[in-house]
């Protein structure tokens, strides 16, 4: 095997190893994610976890390959990360242009203040948990005619009430949820690219030297 195939196979494991990394914090990260955004995103998510598992499944079969120098096993690898790559390239096109964050909360507040209005109280774990009243502040009760929750008010307060509009708050919570899956994701792109790249350049060099020695 000549110099620059010794390197890219040594550049392989290192791809490999980064590749079960973050494959695996893809997958994680997604996980966490999804305990706290709403069903339109929930399949996205979903996705790259699937790829994010098959990613760091599939590193060791690209490690053995390179190691035992089998050719099929190298190309099956390549193969399979250039699958995922094109999936991960789907669902970011996906992401950007289908879930923004101002979208999403939205949608999630209108139902949670639907609810609200028939008395169900829908909107308290919103106001609880981003200190926040209302979609767009305390006025929405007012001209709603329903009385302003204790949910609104600031912990062992009943005078002072959260001033800022849940969906401002939860578009931010929802854009750096997105943001961090978004970035995980496009580094896990670039190295899937780059493991493909070596993994094909490996497998041409495992069959060409095999043709050599017969």
């Amino acid at each position: 095997m000549g110099c620059a195939a010794g390197v890219i196979r040594y550049l392989v494991f290192l791809i490999n190893t980064l590749s079960s990394v973050v494959g695996l914090a893809v997958a994680v990260i997604s996980s966490l994610a999804l305990e706290d955004i709403n069903e339109e995103g929930k399949p996205i998510l979903i996705m790259f976890i699937l790829v994010g598992v098959i990613v760091f499944v599939i590193s060791f079969f690209g490690c053995f390959g390179a190691i035992k120098e089998n050719v099929c096993m190298t190309w099956t690898y390549a193969i399979t990360v250039l699958a995922a790559a094109i999936i991960s390239i789907i669902l970011l096109c996906i992401l950007a242009r289908h879930t923004g964050d101002q979208t999403l909360a939205k949608n999630e507040l209108d139902d949670a203040w639907a609810q609200q209005k028939n008395h169900t109280d829908a909107m308290s774990i919103f106001q609880t948990k981003l200190h926040c009243c209302g979609i767009n502040g305390t006025r929405d009760y007012t001209e709603a005619n329903l009385t302003v929750p204790t949910s609104c008010f600031y912990p062992n307060s009943d005078q002072k009430v959260y001033e800022v509009g849940c969906l401002a708050k939860l578009s931010e919570f929802y854009e750096n949820l997105l943001t961090g899956c978004k970035t995980s994701g496009w580094i896990f792109l670039a190295i899937e690219i780059a493991a493909f790249a070596c993994a094909v350049f490996l497998a041409i060099t495992f069959r060409n030297e095999q043709r050599r020695r017969y």
